[in-house]
């Protein structure tokens, strides 16, 4: 019964307005590791045909999604891993954008090279999904500009640095180090009590995990 009801809810995943991708979060290596190999492949189809076969898997436990990558990589018992398949897909870009924007034979027509130019919204929408930068979704942008996308925390002070690790382990994955540096570097204590609080959170997370509740968002 345990398995029928996994499976349903990840059916109906896409049957309400979708607020968050139903994909899980990544850590920063897993994101800059994505990230290279978009940028390796030259075409839409090509990184499109990527994300559907390789990075459109979510998590369920317990009947709910799970979205922490360290929870994950435990494999906790319960734990199931669920894939989405194209259709299901082009139904949570369609609910985010519009009806008629995006379908299923979209999405293959994409894949397969027959349609090149993604409109704006559908573009993001299918960032969102994937939970990449939309301008990886347009090979026409030179990968020089795309550097930003794989910063790593090298050159930040211990401050900085702590702060950015704590942030991607209680998953704000898309945050990176250029933007940490950005929070200054003279103001010590609204820095320090920013990394406190953040360094609360993640205590929380952690002592969730210890008393085997169910994982959430």
């Amino acid at each position: 019964m345990a398995d029928d009801a996994d499976t349903t809810r990840a059916e109906e995943l896409n049957d309400d307005e979708p607020a968050e991708s139903p994909l899980p979060l990544r850590t920063r290596a897993a994101q800059i590791e994505l990230t290279s190999t978009l940028l390796s492949l030259d075409t839409l189809a090509e990184r499109l045909s990527y994300l559907i076969d390789n990075e459109s898997f979510c998590y369920l436990r317990r009947g709910e999604l799970v979205f922490d990558p360290e929870v994950i990589a435990e494999k906790p018992r319960g734990l199931k891993q669920k894939r989405m398949y194209p259709p299901k897909i082009a139904s949570w870009v369609e609910q985010r954008t519009g009806k008629s924007s995006f379908s299923r034979t979209m999405i293959y027509n994409y894949a397969a090279g027959k349609a090149r130019n993604l409109r704006a919204p559908v573009a993001l929408a299918l960032a969102a999904f994937w939970r990449i930068d939309a301008r990886l979704l347009d090979p026409s942008v030179p990968a020089s500009q795309l550097e930003d996308l794989l910063d790593t925390p090298e050159g930040l002070d211990d401050l900085n640095r702590q702060t950015y690790e704590v942030m991607n382990r209680i998953g704000f994955t898309g945050v990176r180090p250029r933007e940490v540096e950005a929070l200054g570097q003279d103001d010590v204590v609204h820095r320090r009590a920013f990394l406190e609080i953040l360094q609360a959170i993640d205590r929380s997370r952690s002592s969730s995990r210890d008393t085997d509740q169910p994982p959430s968002s």
